[in-house]
């Protein structure tokens, strides 16, 4: 029964970023329009990610900001529901902190794909964490033993990378992103068996400092685009 309570208990990191995401969703939308494009231009000029002023004007918090940032209502929940869904497996999995360097690390590389592939386009969204903790999953349990293609995990992945490229006015790059981010966190995380010590602290923030560094690049390509 313990151990039960245990599996389906709520994860704190996993509820206090759903929280957040909701708070600066009702600071900056208009709640009169909320079934529609209710994002403040404000916000939008400020938060999102882009790259002219991430290289222009060293707004750098830009490449966190723009993840807690929500075109509208239906944006928000499909991001939420599936970041309960998987960041509460993956917390359970991992502990607090490891997860915490997984979301962090998700988003950054999120970013920095985002960047790459559309530096002249404002980004909003916290997709790129969703798809980082769901790449996390994948790895994590497949190294301690288990098979989560059985359980439909890995056909998630496919369906919603391949949705990134048919549904129009999402960003591939930073889907594909935050993608990457998860897999490596993931494949750091390795196994629950092994201990996770000062190596595998030492290999996120590695991860995490890559992530910035292409950040940074992806952002002063804004003149000449790669892609």
């Amino acid at each position: 029964m313990l151990n039960g309570a245990n599996e389906n208990m709520t994860r704190p990191v996993t509820v206090a970023f759903i929280a957040i995401n909701v708070m600066v969703f009702v600071l900056t939308h208009d709640m009169t329009l909320i079934g529609g494009a209710s994002l403040q231009q404000d916000s939008l000029v400020q938060w999102a990610t882009y790259a002219f002023p991430v290289a222009e004007l060293g707004e750098w918090w830009r490449i966190a900001t723009g993840a807690f940032l929500h075109a509208d209502i239906r944006h928000l929940l499909l991001n939420m529901i599936m970041f309960f869904l998987l960041g509460r497996r993956l917390e359970r999995q991992t502990g607090p902190a490891v997860f915490v360097a997984v979301c962090t690390i998700s988003m950054i590389w999120g970013s920095a794909g985002a960047l790459l592939s559309t530096p002249n386009t404002a980004v909003v969204g916290a997709s790129g964490v969703v798809y980082g903790v769901m790449a996390s999953v994948l790895v994590v349990e497949r190294l301690s033993g288990r098979d989560p293609w059985s359980e439909g995990l890995g056909t998630l992945i496919v369906v919603n990378v391949v949705l990134s490229f048919v549904i129009p006015g999402i960003s591939v790059g930073g889907h594909l992103g935050g993608l990457c981010g998860g897999l490596l966190c993931g494949w750091t995380a390795g196994d629950q068996r092994r201990s996770r010590g000062l190596r595998v602290w030492i290999i996120l923030s590695m991860v995490g400092v890559l992530g910035c560094l292409l950040g940074g690049i992806a952002a002063n390509t804004w003149l000449n685009p790669l892609l």
